[in-house]
């Protein structure tokens, strides 16, 4: 075991250090058939409790809990390269920027690229491409005592080839990456899977005496680690669509905890998950920006996903003015999907059908919004925001249209404290439905039919359903 990293009986261990092993244990014991109820390692003061839950991870590993033999997904940053991601927006089939983080700032900074595995050694890799953008994350007073400072770089791919593997690695001045790797969108006709969820906050009482401790989400973990399992038992799934609120604040010690849980949603293989990312209430701080970088945005994160020759996902932004210009670019864009594409769904954080919150405060959604779902027969729609699990009866002008009807799904459990729904509004009654529980999304289309599965913390099915397209415009 590196000595530098061992812990001292001088003090405890640090916070990066613990953040590791946290990981890391979650993703040892979700191996083992056992129920734990994790303690926050950050909480345990007693360096003597460190020691001993270190020496539970040496058992668990079988040898040093910082490389883990290679057996999790988690792994150390290779001298600080950390966060590792790839993001989606408008032609994943072709295109990805891969985002990484330093806790140095650097001078060379690159990705090195190909469609087969050459074992991580960068000169043996086909193409390289510099970044478009390096700085550091922007912090505010009380980041200070949660982090060090720590830098973004962003690299864009372009000219990827459809449906197919690339490899690659990363090098921020004399560190390399492991190889990891991503699946590229198909181009053509093809079934495919995306998973869909938001909120993976911690809530607004979270922490020792209701602090708001950054360090305390393990439920965010376990479903992280929930999909890492579905990205390996279903191959076919190429993204996640977030439907936004990924910190308590778009803040430096919030993002920088979330970027590292999100790590564990990376296969033991080394398979990237792709996010198509949602801006949600809780991520308004430039942080966000900073996170999901992109060059020459045309849109305030409000944009048009190809995932395929026939599917279409419209990712809209609630935290922006509904109607006037977002409007318009909705109509606008609906009325040239819709002629072309088998499926349309779209994603956006607060909901037009609430499951928790009042209503009311749904009123701009539904003015400027349903409507153009209706005409243009919008074949699903993805919400979050209220944390439970909803699934709507079919709806169209503001009733149950169990024929015609679209289907409004939710509402946010990617590890954020879940709520107690309503079950008696008229949009969750039978088929629909509502209950609190964590949960994403498996949502697989084929040429006949969508399949939209709830799955839970534990892989349990808390929801079934099937959808067939709306592929024939509707004018009132």
């Amino acid at each position: 075991m590196r000595t530098e990293k061992a812990i001292s009986a001088a003090g405890p261990i640090s916070n990066l250090t613990m953040r590791t092993i946290n990981n890391l244990i979650m993703r040892k014991l979700n191996d083992y058939p056992i129920s734990v109820n994790i303690m926050n390692i950050k909480e345990m003061k007693i360096p003597f409790l460190q020691s001993l839950l270190l020496l539970t991870l040496l058992i668990l590993t079988g040898g040093d809990p910082l490389t883990a033999g290679g057996t999790s997904s988690v792994q150390p940053p290779a001298k600080g390269i950390d966060h590792v991601r790839v993001l989606w927006m408008e032609n994943p089939s072709s295109e990805a920027v891969i985002s990484w983080s330093t806790r140095e700032e650097g001078k060379k900074h690159r990705v090195y690229y190909d469609t087969e595995p050459r074992g991580g050694e960068p000169d043996d890799y086909a193409k390289r491409q510099k970044t478009f953008r390096d700085g550091k994350f922007t912090t505010v007073d009380e980041d200070v005592s949660w982090t060090v400072p720590t830098y973004y770089h962003h690299v864009y791919l372009d000219k990827l080839k459809p449906a197919t593997p690339y490899y690659l690695v990363i090098e921020s001045d004399d560190a390399v990456s492991r190889e990891f790797h991503f699946v590229t969108a198909p181009e053509k006709d093809e079934p495919l899977a995306i998973l869909h969820g938001g909120d993976s906050r911690i809530g607004a009482q979270s922490g020792p005496s209701g602090g708001l401790d950054p360090y305390d989400h393990n439920d965010r973990q376990k479903m992280n680690l929930r999909m890492a399992t579905l990205l390996e038992d279903h191959p076919g799934i190429i993204a996640l669509a977030h439907g936004g609120d990924y910190c308590l604040r778009a803040e430096l010690r919030f993002m920088d905890r979330w970027l590292t849980d999100f790590e564990l949603t990376t296969t033991k293989e080394g398979r990237l998950l792709p996010i198509i990312p949602t801006r949600g209430n809780h991520d308004k701080g430039v942080g966000f920006e900073e996170i999901f970088a992109w060059p020459d945005l045309k849109t305030d994160y409000y944009y048009t996903t190809k995932l395929s020759e026939e599917i279409a996902l419209i990712t809209l932004n609630t935290e922006l003015s509904i109607g006037g210009d977002q409007r318009d670019w909705l109509e606008k864009n609906l009325d040239a999907l819709r002629r072309n594409n088998r499926w349309v769904f779209t994603q956006y954080h607060q909901p037009a059908y609430t499951s928790v919150k009042n209503p009311q405060r749904s009123a701009s959604q539904l003015t400027y919004w349903v409507p153009l779902f209706e005409k243009y027969n919008v074949d699903l729609v993805c919400e979050s925001d209220d944390h439970a699990l909803k699934r709507t009866l079919p709806i169209r002008n503001g009733a149950p249209d169990l024929e015609n009807g679209i289907v409004y799904i939710g509402d946010g459990g990617l590890g954020v404290p879940q709520r107690t729904p309503d079950p008696s509004r008229w949009w969750l009654q039978k088929p629909g439905f509502a209950k609190s529980a964590h949960h994403v999304f498996m949502l697989q289309f084929n040429q006949k039919e969508m399949r939209g599965r709830a799955f839970g913390m534990d892989g349990e099915v808390l929801d079934d359903f099937r959808l067939t397209p709306k592929a024939v415009m509707v004018h009132d």
